[in-house]
């Protein structure tokens, strides 16, 4: 599979901006529907788009009522802020929530900014559901301005603080050194959750699974010990609890989890298994769930076949994976990293054209896919002799992500011909410019 380079480190992406490149040498790409999709992200109640901008209005519609907020399981990496700054510089791109104008935010959005500028008179409860709203906004350099380092306290909402704090972190970690340290102390803080014997069993049954998931990011060696003796916390804390305690979408995170012991021992069968208990719960939990806990247990889905299809291809059942990855991109189309999933799967299996498509689908939805899904595509095109679909694909792609060098790579080297030589001369320039502020 072919990589996508990116410039490290931090840029400022409009400090220097970019030419244009020139029109007449291809078909300009269409927009991606991020802003249509994602509104969620800036207005904290626009219930549409895929699973995880809906469960972001779900955040926004509890901290206006006042409610708790649970913790869903995708994550909104600094990349997606980042990509939908960049796909539209022109439009209201806060870093912050307390950025945007006041004349353009919702009551939610509002309550957000207040709650922030009232951080020192509201209460460890409010402060811990305002947290957990900012890191689903992607909102991590607010988190490390408002949470002060090292923590305090052994409530649940001060660990939350804290570990969300440590999250932020490794998200704005200048290098892969000090994002590991910060990811180890989130690490600190999950453990303390799982041990804690103040909090609710479900409480302390899904830190001991996500326990699992995160010790299975460490050294193949110490990773598996360290996952058995959280599977042994696991079980002591289900055992101990009632029935009623924990339902059945908390036994589907567990199954998910544990399926990453067997994965690692090469006990392809028992995956299987394990991964089927996991898809079972995650469909009772929709079942059984009602409008406050649907969005929970729909989003739940979504990593269980994600998984599924990843535990299917590595076992060899291909047709299995795919089917996976399929079923992924009919439960959530709306996303574009699902499209992505099955377009990789696709691409690994030579069926180029087949890849193509669902890349294409993917750039079009957007952030933060969009620049790799139309690098990908173009990739296709080249590979299926239909190069001049290729160079707005790369143009696009490049064009949406200031800091990617793979679409200028491509284009650089397919632009051979006389009449495309000022779009090559435009992508060995900006190539350039790239490389330099990198350094």
């Amino acid at each position: 599979m072919e990589k996508f380079l990116r410039t490290k480190g931090p840029i400022q992406h409009f400090d220097r901006p970019m030419e244009e490149p020139p029109q007449d040498a291809f078909a300009p790409e269409s927009m991606p529907r991020s802003r249509e999709l994602l509104t969620a992200y800036f207005d904290l109640e626009t219930p549409e788009g895929p699973l995880h901008a809906q469960c972001t209005a779900d955040v926004g519609r509890r901290l206006a009522e006042g409610l708790p907020i649970p913790v869903y399981q995708i994550a909104s990496l600094g990349l997606l802020r980042e990509a939908l700054k960049t796909e539209q510089p022109k439009q209201p791109n806060p870093d912050d929530p307390r950025d945007l104008p006041q004349v353009m935010r919702s009551s939610p959005w509002q309550q957000t900014c207040e709650m922030a500028d009232n951080w020192a008179d509201i209460s460890t409860a409010d402060r811990s559901r305002l947290v957990t709203a900012l890191a689903k906004l992607g909102f991590w350099r607010t988190i490390a301005d408002l949470v002060p380092a090292g923590g305090g306290g052994s409530s649940l909402d001060a660990l939350r603080m804290a570990y969300f704090r440590h999250n932020a972190e490794a998200q704005l970690a200048p290098d892969a050194k000090s994002a590991a340290v910060a990811f180890m102390q989130a690490r600190k803080v999950m453990e303390a959750i799982a041990w804690s014997q103040d909090f609710d069993p479900a409480v302390r049954y899904g830190a001991a699974a996500h326990m699992i998931v995160l010790c299975a990011k460490g050294e193949r060696g110490q990773a598996l010990a360290d996952m058995r003796h959280w599977l042994k916390a696991a079980d002591e804390v289900a055992a101990r609890a009632g029935e009623e305690e924990i339902g059945p979408l908390h036994i589907s995170i567990y199954w998910r989890g544990v399926a990453f012991i067997p994965f690692f021992e090469g006990n392809h069968a028992e995956v299987q298994r394990q991964l089927e208990l996991a898809e079972k719960y995650a469909m009772e939990a929709v079942g059984a769930a009602d409008a406050d806990s649907r969005l929970l247990a729909l989003e739940n889905v979504h990593p269980v076949l994600e998984t599924s299809g990843r535990s299917a291809r590595a076992r060899g059942d291909i047709e299995g994976a795919e089917q996976f990855y399929r079923r992924l991109t009919e439960w959530d189309p709306g996303d574009s990293k699902v499209h992505v999933r099955l377009a990789d799967f696709l691409m690994g299996e030579n069926r180029v054209a087949e890849a193509r498509d669902a890349y294409r689908t993917a750039a079009s939805l957007g952030a933060p896919y969009a620049s790799y899904a139309h690098c990908q595509a173009a990739r296709c095109s080249i590979r299926l002799d239909q190069t001049e679909h290729a160079y707005g694909a790369l143009v696009a792609s490049a064009t949406l992500d200031r800091r990617a060098l793979s679409p200028l790579i491509v284009l650089r080297d397919v632009c051979a011909a006389d009449s495309l030589a000022a779009l090559k001369k435009w992508a060995v320039d900006e190539l350039a410019a790239r490389m330099q502020e990198a350094r």
